[in-house]
């Protein structure tokens, strides 16, 4: 008899991954606390400091984004319930995912803005990074959509 891993459940890859998002969450709020802190030591050790401007511009820039990014994992964190739960065809997932698509979209806007004053190319790869990240889950919420339709009719026909 041969062993597979168990890929959905508390004890599969997926409770695994549902408790790394968790740690990724605790320290995405760690992370957003101490940005004040953290961004001014950044742009002393990289630039030797910069301006007040500069420095208030990526401060709000980075919560804006930060407050984005962290309702984006907590939406994946939810969706890993579903995983968990073995029921992953639910209409909360495609609210989730079509969150996630919005959120992305507005990350992905507010870094092209950000290119307007700061031009790097590592943000020009995050851009697209987010809007692909967009694009994809609008899809996956129509694929999920789809997929509790055709769930909720067989579950009439039985």
């Amino acid at each position: 008899m041969r062993k597979y891993m168990i890929i959905l459940g508390e004890k599969g890859l997926s409770g695994m991954v549902k408790y790394l998002l968790d740690l990724i969450f605790v320290g995405g709020i760690g992370i957003f606390i101490s940005l004040p802190f953290s961004l001014k030591w950044y742009l002393n050790y990289m630039y030797g400091g910069v301006s007040d401007n500069i420095y208030y511009f990526l401060l709000a820039l980075l919560y804006v984004t930060g407050v984005l990014a962290l309702m984006i994992v907590n939406e994946i964190r939810k969706i890993f319930k579903t995983l968990n739960r073995k029921n992953p065809f639910e209409m909360d997932n495609v609210h989730s995912l079509n969150r996630i698509a919005v959120a992305s979209f507005f990350i992905a806007f507010f870094y092209v803005f950000k290119i307007i004053f700061f031009t790097s190319v590592l943000t020009i790869i995050l851009v697209m990074v987010f809007i692909i990240a967009g694009f994809f889950s609008v899809i996956l919420a129509e694929v999920f959509r789809q997929a509790v339709t055709v769930k909720e009719e067989n579950d009439f026909t039985i």
